[in-house]
C-alpha cells in the first residue's frame, strides 16, 4: 500500500529477504509483516515516486505472500497491474481483485493482503486532508460530511476505465523513468489528474453532488480563465486549478467554456500552446533552437504527444517547420 522522500526521481528497491522486504515498504508506506505462502527465494521489487503529497509505488514480491500492516494512517489505493490479489481491511469480508478492480484502504484500520506470485500492483497512499481538499475544489464548496470510499472500486465502468489507464500511464512512467514523473510541474499536474480520476471514476459518498449539474460560469470568469492561459500559458494548469484561480467550480468552468468559447478549457489551452510553438520555430533558428527546448518552454511535456497533435494541427511535423527558412 503508499510516504517517501520528497524527490522527484524514482527509487528502486529489490530484495530476496523477507526482513528487507518488510523494512523497505515500512520506510515508504507503513509497518507491515510479512508471511511467506510457498517455498522459494523472494524477488520483491518497489518502485516509487512522490506527486505531491501523494506517495505513487509499484510494488511485486515474485512469491506467494501474506501482507499483514498496521493501521494506516492515509488512504491507500491498491490496483493490480497482472496476477491476482485477495485483501480485506478491519473486519470487512475478503475482496479478491485483478486488473479490473482495485481495493481502496480507509484510513484508521489493518489490512491483510495475499498476493499471488505474480501479482503486482500500484500502490497509492494519499492524505485524507489531500483527497478531501480536492473533492472541495471539484465541488466548489467546502463538503459538510466525511468522504467515505467503499473498498472495491470496479474498473470496468467508463469512469473505472479512466482510473485503470491512468495507473497504466503511471507504471510506464515507472518504468522508464518518464518526465511525467521526473519533472516537478509534470509531476503536480499528474497527482491532480489521479486524484481527480479517483473520486470521478469511483462511487464514494459525494458521487452524486459530483454528478449533478452546475449553473455555467458567467462570462467574466471564463474571460478571466482564458486570460490566465493566455498569461501563462507554460503553468501546470488543471480544470481544478483553473477554476480555483476563477473562483468557480470545474463543473461550472467547464459549462462556460462549453457555452461561451466551445471548447473544454484544457483543449482551449492545448491549442493555445500549439498555436505559440508553431509561431516560434517558424521565427527560429535550427542550428541555435530545438523543438524540445520550444516545447518544453511552452508547457509540452509529452513530446510524441505534443508531435501527433501539431501535426493534426498544421499538417507536418515541428521540426519541418523549424527547419524551413523564416518567411
Amino acid at each position: 500500500m503508499g510516504g517517501a522522500g520528497s524527490s522527484m526521481e524514482a527509487e528502486v528497491v529489490t530484495t530476496a529477504a523477507l526482513d528487507e522486504a518488510e523494512t523497505a515498504v515500512a520506510e515508504v508506506y507503513l509497518p507491515n509483516r510479512l508471511v511467506a505462502l510457498e517455498p522459494g527465494a523472494l524477488t520483491m521489487r518497489l518502485a516509487t515516486v512522490r506527486l505531491g503529497t501523494t506517495t505513487v509505488g509499484q510494488l511485486e514480491y515474485g512469491r506467494r505472500i501474506r501482507l499483514v500492516t498496521e493501521e494506516a494512517r492515509h488512504i491507500h489505493v491498491n490496483t493490480p497491474l497482472v496476477g491476482s490479489v485477495v485483501s480485506c481491511v478491519g473486519r470487512s469480508a475478503p475482496v479478491a481483485t485483478t486488473s479490473s478492480q482495485a481495493a481502496v484502504f480507509p484510513a484508521g484500520a489493518p489490512a491483510e493482503i495475499e498476493w499471488s506470485s505474480d501479482a503486482v500492483q500500484l500502490c497509492l497512499m494519499i492524505p485524507s486532508s489531500t483527497l478531501e481538499d480536492e473533492l472541495e475544489e471539484l465541488l466548489g464548496h467546502p463538503i459538510k460530511r466525511p468522504l467515505h470510499l467503499p473498498f472495491h472500486m470496479s474498473l470496468a465502468t467508463p469512469e473505472g476505465r479512466v482510473w485503470r489507464s491512468m495507473v497504466h500511464l503511471v507504471a510506464g512512467e515507472l518504468a522508464s523513468r518518464g518526465r511525467l514523473l521526473s519533472h516537478p510541474a509534470a509531476g503536480r499536474q499528474l497527482e491532480r489528474t489521479l486524484l481527480d480520476a479517483l473520486l470521478l471514476g469511483h462511487a464514494h459518498s459525494h458521487i452524486e453532488e459530483l454528478d449533478r449539474p452546475d449553473v455555467p460560469a458567467v462570462p467574466r470568469a471564463v474571460v478571466r480563465a482564458v486570460d490566465l492561459l493566455h498569461e501563462r500559458p507554460a503553468e501546470a494548469w488543471s480544470s481544478t486549478v483553473l477554476a480555483r484561480a476563477v473562483h468557480v467550480s470545474v463543473r461550472s468552468l467547464q459549462g462556460g467554456f462549453h457555452k461561451h468559447v466551445g471548447k473544454p478549457p484544457m483543449t482551449y489551452l492545448r491549442d493555445l500552446r500549439l498555436k505559440g510553438i508553431h509561431e516560434e520555430l517558424k521565427r527560429a533558428t535550427p542550428g541555435t533552437t530545438t523543438v524540445e527546448t520550444v516545447a518544453y518552454s511552452w508547457g509540452m511535456l509529452h513530446l510524441g504527444r505534443f508531435a501527433a497533435a501539431y501535426r493534426q494541427a498544421f499538417t507536418e511535423l515541428p521540426a519541418q517547420t523549424l527547419k524551413r527558412p523564416p518567411g
